[in-house]
């Protein structure tokens, strides 16, 4: 069988997510080629900017018989709209999706939308193989890990999920020659050094309430097979920057040390991004990574208060979040500090306690904090304790149309769900950040940033186009 594997087009607002190859849909490719004959393409309807329509005509071009489509709450619409188009255009080609929003939602989506044929929860590369294989014996689709769908009488079935992938190594790294990789020139922030993703890990043992990665157990390729890929990647590809994309690189010390240390070995001579907790580093730590290569670290803070810290079960300090800042700035990274605005239970005086430490550690040199503002997300905890507390409905549908109102506000996608409530409201709530902190962390910095990224006049165009709604809604 011949399998199109794709990205959803893009959210609104959602320029800064081109620009790296996703490595979902590469890893799924790559296991299709290393262990079966079927014809496996790969096309990126989000790096290449284009809309549903556009998306659906250029992907049944190539005549498949599946078309698997990545998507994340973010861009859900615009998938569902992929999915639309593709059934208008050929009713009888197998639409598949999965990833994280379809995996958390699949029986809301099988009900809601009727173009998805089927969806895989859990990690998809074996079970798309075996998906494959069962549909081109004509064989029972229950056979497949994860796998949910409609029999021809509307009634949902489903299959355990038990696709996870313990052995990271068994893994063949993702299939970079499917991928049009002169599309891809993503700096890494702060350089002009253009860069590519990779991952060293899967999966979080931690339990944010806010994140639907909470909990499920982490994976650790070894660091030979990991840096094994960032070779290929810099002396086949000629690629010397990095992201690396692990919830949180320095989880396991031992793992973080060891990749260090094989890429001095083997004297890489690359630069790298990577996410890390405050309470997971330490100057020795940093001093390797930074050796190695490390020239830009970020840190999920969340909030400068203490009580807010401890009810969204992040298992941090403010005084941790203080140290590992001021010792990332010592050997000479940049670093990011991320914060939540409206989380649970927020006060006007955990509010102030955020902004202090937001200002506190701006006056660090190569130290940038901003803040985003809450979005319930499907799978987490912030999801029952919204519907508990009347913020969202209790009914509420992933998968039906749905428009925020203070999306505007926000200057995100229209389908995110944020956290608000009476007397925190999202507008009362930015005008604070604005007043104490300036365009720090707000929309106006990002819009800078963006601007030094632009790369086409397409892309000119897209930034000219979001920064006039902004300025047009601010009136």
């Amino acid at each position: 069988m011949k399998i199109i594997l794709t990205t959803s087009p893009r959210a609104e607002g959602d320029l800064e997510r081109k620009g790296l190859p996703f490595l979902g849909i590469g890893y799924i490719a790559a296991y299709i080629q290393k262990f079966s004959n079927h014809r496996v393409e790969i096309f990126d309807a989000h790096t290449y900017g284009l809309n549903p329509s556009q998306s659906a005509e250029k992907i049944l071009a190539k005549k498949p018989d599946v078309i698997g489509v990545h998507a994340i709450t973010d861009n859900r619409f615009k998938a569902i709209a992929l999915f639309k188009e593709i059934k208008k255009r050929n009713k009888d080609v197998i639409v598949l999706t999965g990833g994280p929003h379809f995996s958390l939602t699949a029986r809301d989506a099988l009900t809601v939308v009727p173009e998805i044929d089927y969806i895989i929860r859990g990690e998809g590369e074996k079970s798309v193989l075996e998906f494959l294989n069962v549909m081109e014996k004509g064989e029972d689709p229950l056979k497949v890990p994860g796998i949910i769908f409609r029999d021809k009488n509307g009634e949902i079935f489903e299959n355990k999920i038990i696709n996870r992938i313990e052995n990271l190594d068994e893994l063949p790294m993702p299939a970079w020659s499917l991928f049009d990789l002169k599309a891809y020139d993503k700096p890494i922030d702060g350089t002009n050094i253009r860069s590519v993703g990779v991952l060293s890990s899967r999966g979080c043992p931690n339990v944010c309430v806010y994140c639907a990665n909470a909990r499920t157990g982490l994976r650790l390729r070894t660091p030979k097979n990991f840096v094994d890929e960032v070779e290929f990647l810099n002396k086949e590809y000629g690629y010397k920057g990095f992201d690396f994309w692990d919830d949180t690189m320095t989880m396991v010390n031992e793992h973080a040390v060891a990749i260090c240390e094989e890429i001095l070995r083997r004297k890489l001579d690359i630069v790298w991004y990577a996410r890390a907790r405050v309470n997971t580093v330490n100057e020795n730590l940093l001093k390797l990574m930074r050796r190695a290569g490390c020239i830009r670290i970020s840190y999920g803070i969340e909030s400068g208060s203490p009580r807010i810290l401890k009810i969204i079960r992040k298992n941090i300090t403010v005084e941790q979040a203080k140290e590992a800042v001021m010792l990332s700035a010592k050997v000479g990274m940049a670093v990011v500090e991320n914060f939540m605005v409206n989380l649970p239970d927020e006060t006007m005086d955990d509010l102030k306690q955020t902004i202090e430490l937001m200002k506190w550690l701006a006056k660090i040199k190569n130290s940038y904090p901003a803040y985003g503002f809450t979005v319930i997300y499907p799978g987490t905890e912030l999801e029952p304790m919204a519907k508990a507390r009347g913020i969202m409905p209790k009914d509420f549908s992933w998968n039906s149309p749905y428009e925020s109102p203070k999306y505007k506000v926000a200057g995100t996608d229209p389908g995110l769900f944020y956290m608000e409530w009476p007397g925190f409201e999202l507008e009362k709530i930015k005008a604070i950040m604005t007043r104490e902190l300036g365009i720090r962390g707000n929309v106006l910095k990002k819009g800078f940033d963006k601007l030094r990224k632009i790369r086409s006049i397409k892309e000119a165009k897209e930034l000219a186009r979001t920064a006039i709604k902004y300025l047009a809604n601010r009136k």
